[in-house]
């Protein structure tokens, strides 16, 4: 029960992105209307509103199409056994019919438009330095440590729209994605399957409401295209698969099953870090690596009501090396992450970059972390 609500709150948001990115558009030009005719026009201000809302009905269009598969799953009106999701200020949540799309919380809709810009970040032209400044090392390593990739797993949870998992599969791996968010599940399913076997492509705005940091209207507004790339390049004899859940719960039984683990901006989504630290320990076959690359932007540092164990690099470093791990690369790499390229503020994060060991495990009579 808890999931179809959940899911229903998901298609809800997605459904009001129309709505929510029109009234901004609508606040930007009360405001304007501050301002004289005379510095109006000269600016052109009106051109741009016109625009953003023309910018917004695209993206929309798109959005509809992304969920249009999922729409049957989740019962229309008033029935109260299809609700949303609404954060409460002290962190618990209730839940309250899907009709009263004013309760459509705030969080949602801005998931929505990240969403938007991961299409960019993995699938997108413009997304092209971002990939080789976090994928180019990773598969690196990867084809490093297993050259001949014939039969060699690899596990990628937190694989959003599943480019990552893609490339690893394109390089001849056995790649299995993890995606918790239905967010990024449904708009990969979009990506990778119904557009992927019709060889199709959509294109977005997905700066259209950045309204700060901009050089011009026209880069505000500039449409990307994506996927860059057929996701059906993919060779028939290829071996990619998704999946969907909490990589914890997902993986439990999960015992030296992968010749690697590969985070991805990912370590820090963990309420708890010694339980993804000791799930890659278990999980990770003998003689097989854990390649990590990202940032600490520990998730729920800033939420009500959630765990949030928050590391500093040498501390999660030493549970790391606890546990058993032996690190054989530790590099820092500048990435960015759903970044605006055009835009004048430019953030980076410095990220880890390691490569670490997992030793062989214990005879029988033995024991592990």
């Amino acid at each position: 029960m808890a999931e179809n609500q959940h899911f229903a709150s998901i298609i809800r948001a997605y459904d009001e992105y129309r709505a929510w990115g029109l009234a901004k558009a609508d606040r930007l030009e009360r405001h304007y209307g501050k301002l004289s005719d005379a510095d109006r026009a000269v600016m052109r201000v009106d051109n741009k509103v016109a625009g953003m809302r023309a910018a917004v009905e695209q993206n929309a269009r798109v959005i509809a199409q992304l969920v249009a598969p999922h729409r049957a799953s989740v019962p229309a009106g008033d029935d109260p056994r299809v609700q949303v999701a609404m954060p409460q200020p002290d962190g618990s949540t209730r839940f309250v019919p899907t009709s009263r799309t004013d309760y459509v919380p705030e969080s949602d809709l801005e998931k929505v438009q990240s969403t938007l810009k991961q299409f960019v970040r993995e699938w997108g032209a413009e997304g092209r330095a971002e990939r080789e400044s976090a994928h180019g090392p990773v598969l690196d390593a990867l084809r490093k440590e297993f050259p001949q990739p014939e039969g060699v797993r690899v596990l990628l949870p937190g694989a959003g729209l599943g480019r990552l998992v893609w490339e690893v599969a394109m390089a001849g791996y056995v790649a299995q994605g993890c995606e918790f968010s239905y967010f990024m599940l449904i708009a990969a399913d979009f990506l990778m399957n119904r557009l992927g076997a019709a060889q199709e492509t959509v294109t977005l705005h997905p700066w259209a409401l950045q309204t700060c940091n901009a050089v011009s209207a026209a880069d505000q507004l500039r449409p990307a295209v994506a996927p860059e790339v057929p996701p059906s390049d993919l060779p028939e004899e290829s071996n990619l698969s998704m999946c969907a859940g909490d990589f914890l719960e997902v993986y439990r039984d999960s015992e030296a099953a992968w010749e690697a683990l590969v985070t991805l901006f990912f370590v820090d989504t963990a309420h708890d870090p010694s339980e993804y630290v000791r799930a890659a320990w278990r999980m990770i076959a003998d003689g097989g690596v854990w390649i990590n690359m990202g940032p600490l932007l520990w998730h729920f540092h800033d939420m009500p009501g959630e765990v949030s164990i928050e590391l500093t690099w040498q501390e999660l470093r030493s549970l790391i090396v606890a546990c058993g791990f032996v690190f054989e690369r530790e590099e820092w790499c500048r990435c960015s992450y759903t970044c605006n390229p055009q835009s004048l503020y430019q953030m980076q994060y410095n990220c880890i970059f390691f490569v670490a060991r997992r030793p062989p495990r214990q005879p029988a009579d033995g024991s592990e972390p």
